[in-house]
């Protein structure tokens, strides 16, 4: 079919326009940067699994057993403790923490309190709980014992880290910004200071 001179000026001015169009969009894309790889953001070892030992004494739980136990590093048990009255144990978290002072302390997130027992005999010494109750069903799910009788914690559920009193009052709030799960929050001491990792919102925090 013949074209009038109007019809291929038309034409011309379409196909001309479509060409330069595909020709600046490849230039664009030529010109990009080429994306970052994001950096994985991962706690310390300390922080991921850390070691709680005393006087050739090492101390772990057993989740499955809701007990803690302490074994001599050479191997062997030299005792198992329920604490006060049985820990109970409804979710993943069960952790303890051994203080720069040679405190014992576990978590018993379904009572909402701490628990110290001598590092000797297992043996229940006493509890402590904030002045105003833990939120959620079971808390802290990570926690550390600080010099003066303090204790700094991350909750799961109300999303906090803090610094609480030996009173139980609040002394402060680090965050209330913690991501949604207990799996993205690690602790561990390091050079005298207790450090909080968040890996779902790639945070970090010292206390001492």
């Amino acid at each position: 079919m013949k074209m009038t001179r109007r019809e291929f000026l038309v034409w011309f001015s379409g196909t001309f326009c479509l060409g330069l169009l595909g020709w600046l969009v490849g230039r664009k894309l030529q010109t990009l940067p080429e994306p970052v790889p994001e950096t994985p953001f991962e706690p310390p070892m300390f922080a991921v699994r850390p070691k709680h030992t005393l006087n050739g004494v090492s101390f772990q739980v057993d989740r499955a057993k809701r007990t803690v136990l302490a074994n001599m590093e050479s191997g062997g048990l030299v005792w198992e403790s329920r604490g006060e009255d049985k820990f109970i144990v409804p979710g993943a978290a069960f952790p303890l923490d051994l203080s720069q002072d040679g405190e014992l302390w576990v978590a018993n997130i379904g009572r909402k309190r701490l628990e110290q027992l001598d590092p000797a005999t297992g043996r229940f010494i006493a509890s402590w709980e904030p002045r105003e109750a833990f939120g959620g069903c079971c808390n802290p799910v990570r926690f550390a014992a600080l010099p003066g009788g303090r204790f700094v914690t991350m909750e799961k559920g109300v999303r906090r880290a803090c610094v609480y009193l030996p009173s139980g009052e609040l002394e402060r709030v680090i965050t209330d910004k913690l991501s949604d799960s207990e799996f993205n929050y690690y602790l561990g001491r390091d050079g005298g200071k207790v450090h909080l990792y968040d890996t779902g919102t790639k945070q970090h925090w010292e206390v001492s």
